[in-house]
């Protein structure tokens, strides 16, 4: 009988820790996924990281190295032809890719989700690209951030390329030259 105490007692508290709020089994916002919201300082610091990255894009390599760390993971789907490619991008691709175009890449981010655990960050977002003037892609945006310094590095970067309507376009429109 001392063995049952326990397996029923667990048995009668288990259904309370389920992590849904009604009987079709919706998922709720956990007490510990609401404790990595970061601070508004920190959510600052961090988007401005990513943007510094983005920014680069529109010519200028040293904020794309200034706002990564040297060993960079670049990852990414492309679904746009109906099959799903992967696909891996490196630093040293990229800073050339930039440094040798001769037109503009402008990558835009909305809505980001951002979530901290000590010294390492995510980004989720929404995202469209453009190469000039020109609608290439769109789709979601994953980057993680680990502070080292005291300042946040990109240390991995995952998206997806799309089209619609199976993505987004920036609410705001196509950018402004």
């Amino acid at each position: 009988m001392k063995r049952a105490v326990p397996l029923i007692a667990t048995l009668l508290i288990c259904p309370a820790c389920d992590a849904t709020d009604d009987a079709a089994g919706t998922p709720t916002e956990s007490v510990e996924a609401a404790a990595h919201v970061p601070t508004a300082a920190e959510r600052a610091d961090i988007l401005s990281v990513l943007q510094e990255f983005f920014d680069g894009l529109a010519g200028d390599p040293e904020l794309i190295a200034n706002a990564v760390e040297p060993n960079i993971l670049m990852q990414s789907t492309d679904a746009r032809g109906g099959t799903v490619v992967f696909g891996s991008s490196t630093l040293e691709g990229l800073l050339q890719r930039v440094e040798t175009s001769e037109v503009l890449m402008t990558e835009r981010m909305w809505d980001p989700v951002v979530r901290v655990a000590g010294a390492l960050a995510t980004v989720w977002t929404p995202y469209d690209f453009y190469v000039g003037s020109e609608f290439s892609h769109c789709g979601i945006d994953v980057a993680t951030l680990m502070r080292r310094d005291g300042g946040w590095k990109i240390i991995n970067l995952n998206w997806t390329r799309e089209v619609p309507p199976d993505c987004a376009l920036h609410p705001d429109g196509p950018p402004s030259d």
